[in-house]
């Protein structure tokens, strides 16, 4: 699509993953239209299948977001999958093999076995062609290990990166995720029903993820959690709302190292959404508070400087 040329497949292509691959054009096209065009592509039909394994799947980074899907759908998840090569490049094997013991342990504390992948999809495809891998590509690659497990698995869970109030354009969406589903296996998207603070809130309740807990990914200095991201202030930040301790994210906030974040154009909305948390949540948080408006006014100046 983003090249728009034809395709031609040379072996048989399951029908029903056939016409959902139109569908995911149109939605990619109607929402990039300046960089993805429709095409077209030949194959050989093959007639749908029609058993279904029935294990239910879900994917496990050990982030927020997986964390809340795998505990509030733990009796219908039969496995969860952690993949290495998607957050963490498939070169990185000292952080990957301690997000993997991470992953163990926490499906272990959840009884759920954990089957383990490891793919060079997002290096060669998405980060090799320059396919945005936030805005386009991870929902299709996350669909792709989906179809190699649809053996084992018949239904496997994305978990949702936004709530349905503030659902946009992105690689992992409830409109476009089912469109890589096949007749052997369906891909969902996980719940839409609770915001990232929301989410913080139901798994700091969880030893399991407060033990377990993997948000970060800059990974600075290859640490687990470098708790001076963003990402990892805004999660650490939700904890604390919540009331609760990470073990990964032991770390008090400082507002002089908040102070001298820099926050890019891209996340300045979410940075005055946990603002906005800390305020409704009445934590008279003064310092921390100045702190954060002070790193998005210095935001605003450094954007425009090399840093």
């Amino acid at each position: 699509m983003k090249n728009n040329v034809p395709v031609e497949f040379n072996g048989v292509i399951d029908e029903f993953a056939a016409e959902n691959s139109y569908r995911a054009q149109n939605i990619l096209a109607e929402w990039y239209p300046r960089h993805y065009r429709r095409t077209t592509f030949e194959y050989r039909r093959a007639a749908s299948e029609t058993g279904r394994a029935s294990g239910v799947g879900c994917f496990f980074s050990g982030g927020v977001d997986s964390f809340y899907s795998a505990i509030t759908q733990h009796d219908r998840i039969t496995h969860l999958i952690f993949v290495h090569g998607f957050d963490i490049r498939p070169d990185d094997e000292n952080l990957g093999n301690r997000a993997l013991e991470g992953a163990r342990a926490a499906a272990s504390d959840l009884g759920k076995p954990l089957i383990e992948v490891r793919t060079t999809l997002r290096s060669v495809f998405s980060d090799a062609h320059r396919v945005p891998w936030g805005h386009v590509y991870h929902g299709a690659a996350l669909a792709h290990v989906a179809t190699a497990l649809s053996p084992h698995l018949g239904t496997v869970i994305v978990p949702s990166s936004y709530p349905l109030e503030q659902l946009k354009p992105w690689g992992s969406h409830p409109d476009l995720d089912p469109a890589w589903s096949s007749s052997t296996v369906s891909i969902e998207h996980g719940e839409l029903d609770a915001g990232r603070f929301d989410k913080i809130a139901r798994i700091v309740d969880s030893p399991t993820a407060m033990t377990h807990l993997r948000v970060c990914w800059e990974n600075r200095d290859g640490r687990y959690n470098c708790e001076r991201c963003f990402k990892c202030f805004r999660t650490r930040l939700g904890i604390m709302f919540a009331g609760g301790e990470c073990v990964t994210l032991s770390s008090p906030i400082d507002p002089t190292t908040v102070r001298r974040m820099y926050i890019e154009p891209t996340r300045r909305q979410r940075f005055r959404e946990a603002l906005a948390e800390l305020n409704e949540r009445g934590f008279d948080e003064p310092e921390l508070e100045k702190a954060m408006r002070s790193a998005i006014r210095r935001s605003y100046l450094l954007q425009y400087f090399p840093r």
